[in-house]
């Protein structure tokens, strides 16, 4: 049993809450989140900020909790500032801990992210000192040591930490959906040689793995990482979609060129205030290597129901099925 009683996950209408929804007994959970679920999953739903206590303190006065679930976070890349990222994921979690702290809860999950580690020349792990290197990636560190203060408050309190790849599956309208969708149209082609290491995260196995490791969960602060294998390169990902999708081989054109070919998009972008879906950025962006290990979830006994491979092709045929791809 993961909790005798109910759980307030913050941001549960989100990609991976609607995933935990089919591995939790809906009416356990009660869903704090400022937008409600695209569709009835069965949990209780509650219009809400973590940014704001007296929205905090209403969703736990409406049941008794014995764990908080925090997905919530502000991650996106483009039209905020820097305040933006620290209000929700450094000072919207310290709100999560004065409200847990009120009502005598002593287990919280926290979703962080492999961002705080920056950009390093070798694959991370969790035991590397943390140096993030944008804003994110700070305010997500920010919000673990917020976490970190709280766990050493209290002997019995026990918080995990996980620190995810880019998350991808079946409901996911990201980075990987779009990825998916520009190789369906023809409109994708290999950037040089494509050597370079993405790691990524099956939301399936991420959900399940959190659920395992809360089995186990200790009095203390716990960080893992979490990314599945195989680790693919930025070419693979492209080939493994592309036959899931029966598509022919697509052309590669060098890296200089396609980055000069975002400058224009890069002027637009300035011009409209619209983030458009190529730019020099998103080139560089796609071909830095982003290696990132996840053996300590591993070592303490969690096996995977998929790998990368299959989990990309389950995700293409959501996509067909739900006719996003034709």
């Amino acid at each position: 049993m993961i909790t005798n009683s109910n759980i307030l996950m913050t941001g549960g209408s989100g990609f991976i809450g609607s995933h935990f929804h089919n591995l939790i007994p809906p009416d356990q959970i009660i869903n704090l989140d400022l937008v409600a679920p695209e569709s009835p999953n069965g949990s209780q739903h509650i219009r809400g900020d973590i940014r704001v206590a007296a929205e905090v303190e209403q969703a736990l006065a409406s049941r008794p909790c014995d764990l908080i679930i925090s997905l919530a976070a502000e991650h996106k890349d483009f039209g905020i500032t820097e305040q933006d990222y620290f209000r929700t994921n450094e000072y919207g979690t310290q709100v999560i801990c004065e409200a847990a702290t009120r009502h005598g809860i002593q287990r919280i999950v926290f979703y962080s992210s492999v961002a705080v580690y920056g950009n390093n020349s070798t694959p991370s792990h969790e035991e590397m000192s943390p140096q993030p290197a944008n804003p994110y990636g700070a305010s997500k560190l920010a919000g673990e040591r917020v976490l970190e203060k709280w766990a050493a408050e209290d002997p019995n309190r026990r918080v995990l930490i996980i620190r995810p790849t880019v998350v991808y599956g079946e409901r996911n309208v990201a980075n990987m959906y779009r990825l998916i969708d520009q190789i369906n149209k023809g409109r994708y082609f290999h950037i040089g040689e494509g050597g370079n290491i993405k790691s990524i995260a099956y939301v399936k196995n991420l959900v399940e793995g959190t659920m395992f490791l809360l089995r186990q969960l200790e009095p203390g602060l716990h960080v893992y990482n979490y990314s599945d294998e195989p680790q693919l390169s930025s070419r693979k990902i492209a080939e493994t979609i592309q036959e899931a999708l029966g598509k022919k081989s697509m052309i590669t054109l060098p890296y200089w060129l396609v980055y000069t070919m975002g400058i224009p998009f890069d002027i637009a972008i300035k011009i409209t205030g619209k983030d458009l879906p190529i730019s020099t950025n998103r080139v560089k962006k796609f071909c830095t290597e982003t290696y990132h290990q996840s053996s300590k979830i591993r070592a303490a006994g969690f096996q995977p129901s998929y790998n990368n491979l299959e989990g990309l092709t389950r995700m293409v045929k959501w996509m067909q099925e739900d006719a996003v791809v034709v």
